[in-house]
């Protein structure tokens, strides 16, 4: 069955956060409601987290208690934050590390107590990166070697107690 009204442009991605559906993605309102580029079902209607970000948004994934949140924007809530990568607690939008270069992310997944982080960057922090990236405590770090030159991670998930990394490379780890 649908939710509500459905957005007014397309969602990329979706994940459960306190218990809500997050959906992020090209999309403007949700239902009746504004909510730029990101918005949460709780069930019953659609609703903004905070006044969202200020544009595109590509992966979710919830980390340490906090809805992670990548794309293409430079605001969260009105908070500057660092290319693209930005956290919401249930209340407000912070910046989220020290950002990852002018490439985007485009998936996210929680393995080893990690944030793992896929797309098109080379660099993350002040950390040189092949295109996959592992964030923790004491910030970015390489995850094995990364991916080859012609790599480009769109997709990631854990199965089986593995991290599972999907699209268009020919090495992993070599």
């Amino acid at each position: 069955s649908a939710l509500g009204s459905g957005m007014n442009a397309l969602f990329r991605a979706l994940t459960v956060y306190d218990n809500k559906l997050v959906a992020g993605g090209n999309f403007t309102t949700a239902g009746e409601v504004v909510a730029n580029y990101v918005a949460f079902w709780d069930g019953l209607s659609w609703a903004a987290l905070g006044t969202g970000t200020s544009s595109i948004v590509y992966a979710l994934a919830v980390y340490d208690n906090k809805l992670i949140v990548v794309g293409n924007f430079t605001f969260a809530g009105g908070v500057a934050v660092n290319v693209g990568i930005a956290s919401w607690d249930g209340l407000f939008w912070a910046a989220f590390g020290t950002g990852i270069n002018g490439y985007q992310v485009e998936a996210l997944t929680v393995y080893d107590n990690k944030l793992i982080a896929g797309g098109a960057f080379t660099t993350a922090g002040s950390v040189a990166i092949n295109y996959i990236a592992a964030w923790d405590v004491s910030g970015w770090s390489v995850l094995g070697s990364g991916m080859n030159v012609e790599s480009y991670v769109s997709a990631l998930t854990v199965y089986d107690n593995q991290l599972i990394v999907g699209e268009t490379f020919y090495t992993a780890g070599a």
